[in-house]
């Protein structure tokens, strides 16, 4: 859990760092273009972490904030990263990955919970 919160944060911090570097004057693209292969791979990550901790009995309630802070949140993470730094442009799948396997392997009822 504090892994998956430490991560949420963190892409919120870049989030809100991006949009006031932007709104400053910062001549950043806008965040209207998501990268699939991102995106996929969040996915992919976020379901790979829900697979490792199988003991969780996913309800309907939970799908919508597993995909928003799983998938769509570290994706956007990642392309603004990309977008604030040369340095990061090719590593902005790893937010995507990290993100989306510290929000998918949350369970109170695994025997190692995060």
């Amino acid at each position: 859990m504090l892994i998956a919160l430490a991560f949420i944060v963190t892409e919120v911090v870049i989030l809100i760092t991006y949009m006031l570097r932007r709104a400053k004057g910062a001549e950043l693209p806008a965040l209207n273009t998501v990268n699939i292969r991102n995106l996929l791979l969040a996915t992919m990550s976020t379901a790979s972490g829900y697979a490792l901790t199988r003991h969780y009995d996913l309800g309907g309630t939970d799908v919508v904030p597993l995909l928003l802070l799983g998938c769509v949140l570290p994706t956007l993470a990642g392309t603004a990263l990309g977008n604030t730094s040369q340095s990061w442009a090719r590593l902005t799948w790893l937010p995507a990955v990290l993100g989306g396997l510290a929000v998918g392997s949350v369970n109170p009822d695994a025997p190692w919970p995060w």
